[in-house]
């Protein structure tokens, strides 16, 4: 057992924090990281669509969470769209933003709509930190905008795939790899390797 050192120690436990995920994004990247390996049993994953980890919860758990927006696309129906919503709830994650994704095309409603939210609810001084859990270049402006909101961004996402912009960007940063395959567990205050 060690002691976490990896949260910022200048933050106060009383901050108000939001969690933003681009769910397709950390899906599609989390199935080139998984490779062979088994999905370990604390790792909630659906192909594309999602993955997602108590653990993860574990990394906020001395903070007031106010809320976890989740953002991905499917292929198919309402009744499918429904059913993700009900698996991402069943998650703890309070505001699942699932879209319907044409066969073949690509969507651009989860980037706008994390965007769109992020920076609604930092000019609402809705929360202190904004986790935002993304890698791709492209949220750099938005994070630089949450920031010139007076927010504070921690960023999460794996090593593999981070852009180094976004990781220059953010005021911290947190390699989640380990966690979702399995090799770091968590709870407050101590953390154990496998």
């Amino acid at each position: 057992m060690y002691p976490l050192y990896y949260l910022p120690t200048y933050v106060h436990t009383s901050s108000k924090i939001m969690v933003f995920i681009d769910g397709e994004n950390l899906a599609i990247r989390y199935k080139n990281i998984l490779k062979d390996r088994t999905v370990p049993k604390d790792v909630a994953y659906k192909e594309n669509l999602y993955v997602w980890s108590h653990q993860l919860d574990n990394l906020v758990e001395s903070y007031t969470v106010i809320r976890k927006y989740y953002y991905t696309s499917v292929q198919g129906a309402s009744p499918k769209i429904e059913s993700i919503i009900d698996e991402l709830k069943a998650l703890g994650i309070e505001v699942p933003r699932v879209f319907k994704k044409e066969k073949g095309r690509s969507t651009k409603r989860v980037d706008i709509s994390l965007a769109t939210d992020m920076l609604t609810q930092a000019h609402r001084k809705n929360f202190d930190i904004a986790v935002l859990v993304a890698g791709d270049e492209d949220y750099v402006p938005l994070v630089e905008s949450i920031m010139a909101e007076g927010c504070r961004v921690w960023l999460w996402f794996f090593n593999e795939g981070l852009s180094a912009a976004l990781q220059r960007t953010a005021d911290y940063y947190r390699d989640i790899t380990k966690i979702l395959l399995g090799e770091e567990r968590l709870s407050l205050g101590t953390v154990t390797f496998k």
